[in-house]
């Protein structure tokens, strides 16, 4: 199977328009597939949003910006790949 992922880029966009987009995103994914999302901010609201729809993430830093990774947490060949490609970014820490 081959992994792809879907790229949003909310940075420009105000609130609420990230979350309803970034959710909106995760229900069209298809098995092997992860969401790289690209946030100016660090989206707090929405994990706990993932967590309930059976989503897990991986959450990094790109300069300022918040880069997350969100997968189907059933789904093993995503996740492989979606932390496989986060890794090249720097931990994320408050």
């Amino acid at each position: 199977m081959t992994t792809s992922f879907q790229y949003l880029d909310v940075s420009e966009y105000p609130a609420p328009e990230p979350m309803q987009l970034t959710l909106e995103a995760i229900q069209n994914l298809i098995p092997g597939q992860f969401l790289h999302l690209h946030h100016r901010r660090y989206p707090k609201l929405l994990f706990e949003r993932l967590d309930q729809r059976g989503f897990a993430y991986d959450i990094r830093r790109d300069a300022n910006d918040c880069e997350v990774f969100i997968w189907r947490k059933d789904d093993a060949d995503a996740a492989d790949r979606a932390v496989e490609i986060a890794s090249s970014f720097p931990v994320w820490s408050q």
